[in-house]
């Protein structure tokens, strides 16, 4: 019954956050309308275009994950979740990309994490504040004729949220990793007539947490096609691998994931998202057959 009614609570935020966000864009819309820009932004991932300088991006979306496996630490293999167990983890992010120059685009992503935990013998939920991240992107090369572009991104993750310091209550989960990272990212882009093909390779160094453990540093590999249907419908498709390298006493993890993607555009800069992350192989310590998000894009 609890966990019923933290899930209405839950859906109830989600409205909240998703007329919030609406209101706040059409108070921009007749600001946008004068643009003359029709952006094709990725539905999944890091647009590797800069934005013009002065442009905002803002981006809202919502991530609901319901976790059906987990890793046996015994035999290493992904096993169902036992009987009665429930794990979700629910995000509602906001994202905002400024163009500072033409080349050179600042990016802050803000997340919102509800995250709730039951089984047999307890329940657990935690809600806040999740890490930060920030970012520099930057345009190297663009080739206007054959629209191919290559873009390297600097970031860094602060640990602002509530992480597990061993002395977390019994009843609590931990919002945030509790290490900062950072990493970089090479994202190549090529566009011919309605294709948009992008690729992505991303390195992330993670620091220690809060007690002290080495979670790894992490390496992305993302192949992503999307097909221009027309001046509203985008359709997307992407691939993505992701490692994590670890120490001898701890295991190293990895996921493959296939990820379509909808976009529908209703005005000429304000776009609606919607992706479905599908696994196809994990070795994680948790992991749902399939996520879902939806978004909101916003040019001004």
């Amino acid at each position: 019954m609890l966990f019923t009614i933290e899930k209405k609570r839950n859906m109830s935020k989600l409205r909240i956050f998703c007329l919030v966000l609406i209101l706040l864009l059409a108070f921009h819309i007749h600001l946008a309308s004068a643009q003359k820009l029709r952006p094709r932004p990725p539905l999944y991932g890091i647009p590797a275009k800069t934005l013009p300088r002065g442009h905002w991006v803002f981006r809202g979306y919502a991530v609901f994950p319901h976790f059906t496996r987990m890793l046996n630490s015994k035999t290493g293999k992904m096993t169902s979740l036992p009987g009665g167990t429930e794990f979700t983890a629910d995000s509602y992010i906001l994202k905002v990309r400024y163009g500072i120059l033409n080349r050179f685009t600042a990016i802050v992503n803000l997340p919102y994490i509800h995250k709730r935990f039951k089984s047999l013998k307890i329940e657990k939920s935690g809600e806040g504040i999740g890490d930060v991240i920030g970012a520099l992107l930057y345009k190297f090369y663009f080739n206007k004729t054959h629209r191919f572009l290559f873009s390297g991104l600097l970031f860094t993750k602060s640990p602002t949220g509530k992480a597990d310091d061993g002395h977390l209550a019994l009843t609590k989960m931990p919002l945030g990793t509790g290490s900062f990272d950072a990493g970089f990212a090479l994202m190549p882009e090529w566009g011919t007539g309605k294709w948009d093909l992008r690729w992505s390779a991303f390195y992330i160094a993670r620091g220690k947490n809060k007690q002290h453990m080495d979670l790894g540093d992490v390496v992305s590999l993302s192949w992503s096609t999307a097909y221009n249907l027309n001046r509203r419908f985008i359709a997307e498709s992407t691939f993505l691998y992701k490692s994590i390298a670890r120490d001898r006493v701890n295991p190293s993890y990895h996921l493959f994931q296939f990820i379509p993607a909808l976009q529908y555009r209703l005005r000429r800069t304000f776009l609606v998202q919607w992706v479905v992350p599908v696994t196809v192989d994990a070795r994680v310590k948790f992991s749902a057959d399939y996520e879902t998000w939806l978004g909101l894009y916003f040019l001004l």
